[in-house]
């Protein structure tokens, strides 16, 4: 009897255990990013994830067939307003950030090769 409740105890802990990772994993990117778009390239081989974080600097992840694997990184400081950078396919592996400022004071450009 005494090995039956051990038993019971240790599928419960990982029950709950498992049910805390999904509810983490579902929720991480709220407190750490604050919008994610994703684009897949021209022949579809390859796709990446950006993330802005809350001060919308941008994050490029390469999806992965489980995870993502971080590529780049934004060298700046971030921005005071919402900013949305375009991605433009320059190939399979290779595509162009660009940030187009109104004002055209802030234009940024950037040359991203998928490893």
């Amino acid at each position: 009897m005494d090995m039956k409740r051990r038993w019971i105890r240790y599928v419960i802990i990982a029950a709950i255990v498992f049910c805390m990772f999904g509810l983490w994993q579902s929720c991480c990117h709220a407190f750490i990013h604050t919008e994610q778009e994703i684009f897949v390239s021209p022949q579809g081989t390859n796709t990446i994830i950006v993330q802005y974080d809350f001060v919308c600097r941008p994050s490029v992840y390469k999806k992965m067939w489980i995870g993502k694997k971080k590529i780049w990184e934004y060298p700046g400081s971030g921005f005071m307003e919402t900013v949305h950078f375009n991605v433009e396919w320059l190939s399979e592996d290779e595509f162009k950030m660009v940030y187009d400022d109104e004002d055209d004071e802030y234009d940024e450009e950037f040359v991203l090769t998928i490893p």
